[in-house]
């Protein structure tokens, strides 16, 4: 049973994500909904920290990210605002996902089930422990596939795998020596069982590995372009919240 504590200073938002919470699990246990950031400390100081925490950013009497200089959380966080210009901030906290107002079902499933995977071999003793036995332990995630081609199945292994793209409604892995193959798996699915240290969701469309980024290149708006190799006849377009993001990945990764 997953326990859920929600930070939220709008009350018709507060239910709204309840009720979205519940209808994706029935058996999520609320621990308390809190209305500000005051509130928010002292809750988390006198009570045991719950599994997750939903969390808008901006409440009435300052940014919920005060609360991690005020208290250790111990919790997986899902920020969830009507701001994108938080989404480096939120990343550099270890928040697991970021959801834009308004909040959409099938976003927040997923951003659950990310939670559940990682709760999944978790001992909540704090979210630098969590991420360190995410490193330790690789092996959790995907090292090959099995895919059709033609009249056979073909495996690759992950460290052959440059990206994935979605068209058409139609998945395709792309290997380093430019062999395409069809997946019948989603690029939502593929994210969460990929190594999140080699491969990254730069877009809707794409799933890239590390090595497989050409070249980058600074566009309008803080936005960036991706040239890939092999080459999949486009740059790709970075939002310029994922771009935040992708340049503190690359930063890691290497």
């Amino acid at each position: 049973m997953l326990s859920v504590l929600i930070i939220e200073d709008e009350i018709p938002n507060a239910l709204r994500l309840k009720e979205m919470l519940l209808q994706l699990d029935d058996t999520i246990q609320i621990t308390a909904q809190l209305q500000t950031l005051r509130t928010s400390i002292q809750w988390l100081r006198e009570n045991k920290h719950p599994d997750l925490i939903c969390m808008d950013i901006r409440l009435t009497d300052g940014l919920s990210f005060e609360l991690f200089n005020q208290v250790e959380i111990q919790s997986q966080v899902i920020f969830i605002t009507a701001y994108d210009e938080y989404a480096l901030r939120a990343f550099e906290v270890n928040g697991i996902d970021y959801l834009l107002k308004p909040l959409e079902l099938h976003k927040l499933e997923n951003s659950l089930r990310k939670v559940k995977n990682m709760i999944g071999f978790a001992d909540h003793s704090g979210m630098q422990d969590i991420l360190k036995k995410i490193e330790i332990r690789e092996n959790v995630y995907r090292s090959r596939f099995l895919v059709a081609y033609r009249d056979m199945f073909v495996p690759v292994i992950s460290a052959d795998i440059a990206y994935f793209t979605s068209e058409n409604k139609k998945n395709y892995l792309i290997t380093h020596q430019g062999q395409r193959y069809q997946t019948e798996q989603t690029l939502e699915e593929l994210e969460l069982e990929l190594n999140p240290q080699i491969f990254f969701r730069v877009s809707r469309q794409y799933i890239i590995s590390v090595q497989s980024i050409h070249k980058i290149y600074q566009s309008f708006n803080g936005k960036l372009k991706i040239e890939l190799v092999p080459a999949n006849g486009e740059s790709i377009l970075v939002s310029r919240d994922k771009s935040a993001t992708l340049k503190k990945w690359l930063n890691s990764s290497f």
